[in-house]
C-alpha cells in the first residue's frame, strides 16, 4: 500500500482549489490513502482516493506498518542531509510525507528510520509544490517498477 500525507498550502492557495491538483495524480498513480493536515473541512468528490484530513501530523503519521519517506528540499538549512531522489530505493509499502511551501514536516516529525529525500533540479532551491513534488516521486517509483 502507499499513502500520501500532506500538509495543505494555506498561505498561498485554498484547499478547494489544491484538492484537485492532488487528487487527479494520486488516482492514476494507484494511491489508495490521502491524508492532509490540517482540517479545512472540504468536500472532495473524488471516491477512489477519499481525502481524509487530520488536525495535527502525529494524528496523521499513525500509519501502522508503512515506512516513512519524507520528500523535502535538500536546499533547507532543517534538512542538510538527504538522499537524492535518483539513489532512492522506494520500499514497497510506505507513506510519502510531504510539508508545504512554509512548513518541513521532517524537522518535527523524522525518526530515526525514516528516509528523507530530495528531488534534484537544476537550481536545487526546493521551489516545487507538494502535488508537483509528489508526482515526480511517484512517476520515479512508477518507473523503477513499483506499482
Amino acid at each position: 500500500m502507499v499513502a500520501v500525507l500532506a500538509h495543505w498550502e494555506w498561505r498561498d492557495m485554498v484547499p478547494m482549489t489544491e484538492a484537485p491538483l492532488w487528487n487527479l495524480p494520486l488516482r492514476d498513480f494507484g494511491v489508495v490513502d490521502w491524508r492532509m493536515v490540517p482540517v479545512s473541512g472540504i468536500r472532495n468528490s473524488e471516491r477512489r482516493v477519499p481525502l481524509r484530513e487530520f488536525p495535527s501530523y502525529e494524528e496523521a503519521l499513525e500509519v501502522d506498518g508503512l515506512r516513512r519517506v519524507f520528500i523535502e528540499p535538500r536546499s533547507t538549512h532543517e534538512t542538510p542531509e538527504t538522499v537524492w531522489l535518483h539513489d532512492f530505493e522506494h520500499p514497497k509499502e510506505c507513506v510519502y510525507i510531504f510539508g508545504s511551501a512554509h512548513y518541513n514536516p521532517a524537522v518535527m516529525h523524522r525518526r530515526e528510520g525514516d528516509d528523507v529525500v530530495s528531488i534534484k533540479t537544476v537550481q536545487d532551491k526546493g521551489v516545487l509544490w507538494s502535488h508537483q513534488a509528489a508526482v515526480i516521486a511517484l512517476y520515479d517509483r512508477c518507473n523503477r517498477g513499483h506499482s
